[in-house]
């Protein structure tokens, strides 16, 4: 008998494991068969014999358990005990008082106001312009707890007044000032002079008024910008924008400017040597754009009468005109020409009131018929650009305006002539290290030919 079964067994693996068997695929099929129906019958049986649980059965019998849950009352207590505060914010309006500013941003607290008052450092709220912002935290009753309010700076930081409130059982307000570093922007526009005039143009573009007039002193040497400036001349412009939070602070320094008068490329780039605290405008080729001496010493003005021979309009003789007029209105701020000393300040005959400065070399500048002086000592150093006096009718003068002289070695010359001298351009690596430093600003105003950002006429 086991002999037959071990024929059978043998066969039968044989036909399973030779594919080429007639049967070899019935066989697997009949095996696969087998094996599933053994599986489901184990399956039945494990089910039958499981013991049967509260799920299953509803009249089981159920044990309930005490779950301890934590204690909240510390936490709750907690929260209670916590002062709510509230932020608001207001701007500064024209007239406002410090109680009218605390009224509005809902503090009630007469210790707050005093302190404000008598603090040499809490006092700097009464400096805001109106529209500045100010920030306050009040607690629920009312008072006090801190205010911020930005006091001015650059582009780059900001001073920010802060007044707090320390302590609980007797608060006492500090107040200090601190620097905070504002998010810098490069703002880029471009436009084109139309009929209506340089500013008008300026205006149509968004260009701040601030923006504005540091391009005039860049330019000031070289363009009259009342006069000069004609219908089709270009401008392009990148300058420094600081925000903070996402909300704009102030305007900075102009970085880039272009400018096409009467089909003339004038340019200036700001750049600060490797090492150097100062910086100074360049033109894009490295040519530095501070002349020695600026073109015209008073803005917004005309030449009413040029350098050499005319008829006096006082004595009616044929003379020789030592100097350059420039008409303006009265009370017009006379700038210092170049950097020098003052070697006079006082009245002159037919000068009037005058301002003699000293330079360099042999040079002297004479600014005559002032209607007044701006604290002008003899012997002070001045700068370029620095404020000396103010435009007048002193003197042997018809009308308001600045005579202006310009001497060598106490000889007369021609100052729009000297004016127009130009400075030689960087080289070598000084010329590498500025085209380096200035790349990011030369491809922005590449930007501004291609796309005329915001341009007046566009």
């Amino acid at each position: 008998m086991w002999s037959r079964l071990r024929e059978v067994f043998a066969r039968e693996l044989v036909v399973l494991v030779d594919p080429t068997n007639a049967l070899h695929a019935r066989r697997r099929k009949q095996l696969t068969a087998a094996v599933g129906t053994v599986f489901t019958l184990g399956m039945a049986a494990a089910m039958g014999v499981a013991p049967r649980n509260a799920y299953d059965d509803p009249h089981a019998p159920r044990v309930r358990e005490a779950i301890r849950l934590p204690d909240l009352r510390a936490q709750l207590e907690q929260l209670t005990e916590t002062d709510a505060t509230f932020v608001r914010e207001e701007r500064m309006q024209r007239g406002d008082t410090i109680a009218s500013l605390l009224k509005r941003l809902g503090v009630d607290d007469p210790d707050a106001q005093a302190f404000i008052r008598r603090n040499t450092t809490a006092r700097g709220l009464f400096a805001l312009n109106p529209g500045q912002t100010v920030q306050a935290e009040v607690d629920e009753n009312n008072l006090l707890m801190s205010l911020q309010a930005n006091l001015g700076g650059d582009a780059k930081a900001s001073r920010e007044l802060v007044i707090e409130r320390v302590g609980d059982d007797e608060p006492v307000y500090k107040a200090r000032v601190q620097s905070v570093k504002n998010e810098l922007h490069y703002e880029m526009l471009s436009g084109a002079i139309a009929t209506g005039g340089f500013f008008k143009a300026m205006d149509a573009a968004s260009v701040p008024d601030d923006i504005v007039q540091q391009m005039l002193s860049i330019f000031s040497g070289v363009i009259d910008f009342h006069h000069d400036i004609t219908s089709g001349d270009r401008f392009r412009i990148v300058y420094e924008a600081g925000f903070r939070d996402g909300t704009f602070v102030r305007n900075g320094r102009v970085v880039a400017v272009e400018l096409i008068n009467n089909n003339q490329l004038h340019q200036a780039l700001w750049y600060a040597p490797e090492g150097s605290t100062q910086g100074a405008y360049y033109t894009f080729d490295g040519r530095s754009m501070k002349r020695p001496f600026l073109r015209s010493p008073v803005e917004f003005s005309r030449v009413s009468s040029g350098f050499g021979g005319r008829d006096h309009p006082l004595h009616h003789q044929w003379a020789q005109h030592k100097g350059v007029d420039f008409a303006a209105p009265s009370g017009t701020k006379v700038m210092a020409a170049g950097d020098g000393q003052v070697e006079f300040v006082g009245q002159q005959n037919g000068y009037g009131n005058i301002v003699i400065l000293k330079h360099h070399s042999g040079y002297s500048t004479f600014y005559a018929h002032l209607s007044g002086f701006a604290n002008m000592q003899r012997g002070q150093r001045v700068s370029q650009g620095q404020i000396i006096g103010y435009v007048g009718q002193t003197g042997w003068a018809t009308g308001p305006h600045l005579h202006y002289e310009f001497r060598v070695n106490d000889v007369p010359l021609n100052p729009l002539a000297i004016a127009a001298l130009d400075t030689p351009a960087l080289s070598g690596p000084a010329r590498q290290q500025f085209l380096s430093y200035t790349s990011e600003m030369l491809s922005r105003i590449n930007a501004l030919r291609t796309y005329n950002v915001a341009s007046a006429n566009n």
